[in-house]
Parts: structure tokens; C-alpha cells; sequence
């Protein structure tokens, strides 16, 4: 029965989905305290489990496509799962197969939310390196903030950064 099995692979894709959750949390705390080791980690680990989604996914394409096959239908990659479930007569595989659904999209929607954070987090810390940088460098010199007369030429002063930007 290739309902059985579409019910199995999303019940594992929402396992990884609450997995990738976890991580999710976890790459947002090591943002905070701006921990790059963690960070690392979490990167990597997220990677590898995004490896395994992939591979559900593609069984759960297989899965569909076997149930559409059992129903005598050309399989397509537009079909929902929303139609599967009108599809399927028996009740108790209904039930299943649309609660498994409702909470696989729950969950993918609270990590994208977790991820736009993640994804604004890290913005805000590249834009923070970068204006730390821009300071060390001399971005911000004293005469774009000190009024000068502007009959004074002389640009003769210099003064010696920290950090030299054209190398």
C-alpha cells in the first residue's frame, strides 16, 4: 500500500523538520552570543540533515507517484496532498495522512520563520563587522565631522590607521 508509505516518509520528514527546528534554535543562540565555533557546527550539522530531507523527499515523490499509479493516474508533480487525501477511501488513512500534513506544515512555516530571524541576525552582524571595520580603518575621519575654513588647503596631516584598507 503506497498510502501506508507516504504516511511513514512524511511522519520522518517532520521528524527532520523538528530536527532542523532544533538546530535552527540552537544557530540562533550561538548569533547571540556570537559564538562562531557553535555556529560552525550547527552549519554542518544542518547541512547533513538537509542531505537526508532531500532524500525523504525524493521517496516521498515516489511514494505519490506509486499511490497515483495504484489509482490508475498518471502521476504528476502538481499534486497536493490535499488531493491524495480526497483520493484515499479508507477513513482511518485519511485521518492520518492529513494530520501528518497539517503538522509537517506547521512546521515547515515555524522554520522559515526561524530562518528569516536567523537570516536578519546575520545581517545585522555583518553590518556591525563592517562599521567596526570602517572605524578601525579611518572611514570616519575628522574633518567630514570638524569644520574647517574652507580657504585652509592644508591637507598635509595624515593621520596613521590602524588598519590600512587598500591591502
Amino acid at each position: 500500500m503506497a498510502i501506508r508509505s507516504l504516511i511513514e516518509v512524511l511522519e520522518t520528514l517532520l521528524v527532520q523538520h523538528e530536527q532542523m527546528i532544533a538546530l535552527s534554535e540552537q544557530k540562533k543562540q550561538a548569533l547571540i552570543v556570537n559564538n562562531v565555533e557553535l555556529l560552525n557546527e550547527m552549519v554542518n550539522k544542518e547541512a547533513r540533515l538537509l542531505k537526508l530531507i532531500v532524500e525523504m523527499e525524493n521517496k516521498r515523490v515516489q511514494s505519490v507517484n506509486g499511490f497515483l499509479a495504484e489509482q490508475g493516474m498518471k502521476p504528476a508533480s502538481s499534486t497536493r496532498v490535499a488531493d491524495i487525501v480526497r483520493m484515499v477511501t479508507v477513513a482511518d488513512d485519511k485521518l492520518a495522512l492529513s494530520d501528518v500534513a497539517d503538522r509537517l506544515s506547521a512546521t515547515v512555516e515555524k522554520l522559515r520563520a526561524l530562518n528569516d530571524v536567523n537570516m536578519k541576525l546575520t545581517q545585522q552582524s555583518i553590518e556591525f563587522n563592517d562599521f567596526s571595520l570602517d572605524l578601525l580603518a579611518g572611514g570616519y575621519d575628522d574633518q567630514d565631522y570638524v569644520y574647517k575654513r574652507p580657504t585652509d588647503s592644508s591637507q598635509a596631516q595624515h593621520k596613521l590607521k590602524l588598519f590600512d584598507s587598500k591591502a
